[in-house]
């Protein structure tokens, strides 16, 4: 099956150089996109990453490395810009998780009859230590075809529960992956996000590469530049 890919923004900040960059220590902030994903061509509407559900205590809880916090017009977030697209989010019916910070995965409540699906290492105890909203719909994957035509695969790097997620498209094989790159410079120059284990990262930017045609980092303002009004594939 192939599919459509589109990104839609979700919103701003401003984020410290240094988080982008592990080579390098510039506590000057650049300008970071918030996208969600949409998947179409299938049975039913398919989201990757839902967005920050609460801005403000988002805002708060990361202002020392994004100083300029998150802000969204009214078609950005995440209801606002599924609308805009003329998608209703009771009628999603997957979304795919790039790991579980609060700007990809708090807004999950918007999608009722979605399941959910999250890299296992984000609940090693598996669906019962999930939230009460959300156990029952869950669903943890590895390296895997989790419909026909979308395949997941572990990164970690990020965050152990970091994934990609791989869709066949009428252009190739489009990779989302989340903030395993922050953005294309991190792909294309080999420059690896700041973590705990650069190197772990550097073979995170490898595997992604090499799962794709079209590869696609989690907050580049270039997306919309590249490929306009977010239309990949």
């Amino acid at each position: 099956m192939l599919y459509h890919v589109r990104a839609l923004k979700n919103g701003q900040c401003g984020v410290r150089r240094y988080i982008t960059f592990g080579d390098e220590w510039d506590e000057t902030p650049h300008t970071y996109f918030l996208y969600i994903w949409l998947i179409t061509g299938g049975e039913k509407p398919i989201i990757v990453d839902t967005g920050p559900k609460d801005v403000e205590s988002f805002n708060e809880a990361t202002k020392e490395y994004i100083p300029i916090g998150v802000t969204q017009a009214p078609d950005e977030t995440t209801l606002g810009a599924l609308t805009k697209a003329g998608v209703d989010p009771a009628e999603v019916g997957w979304v795919f998780i790039t790991h579980m910070h609060g700007d990809h995965c708090s807004n999950y409540g918007l999608f009722p009859n979605a399941v959910v699906v999250v890299n296992r290492n984000a609940f090693p105890k598996g669906p019962a230590s999930a939230s009460a909203d959300l156990r029952d719909r869950l669903r943890l994957v590895g390296d895997e075809e989790v419909l026909p035509g979308i395949r997941t695969f572990h990164l970690g790097c990020h965050s152990p529960d970091s994934q990609g997620i791989a869709i066949d498209t009428a252009k190739g094989i489009v990779v989302l992956g989340g903030d395993v790159a922050y953005m294309f410079e991190n792909i294309e120059r080999d420059r690896p996000i700041r973590a705990e284990d650069i190197e772990a990262c550097r073979e995170a930017l490898r595997v992604l590469r090499s799962k794709g045609d079209i590869i696609l980092p989690g907050h580049d303002p270039l997306i919309l530049e590249r490929f306009p009004g977010g239309v990949v594939a």
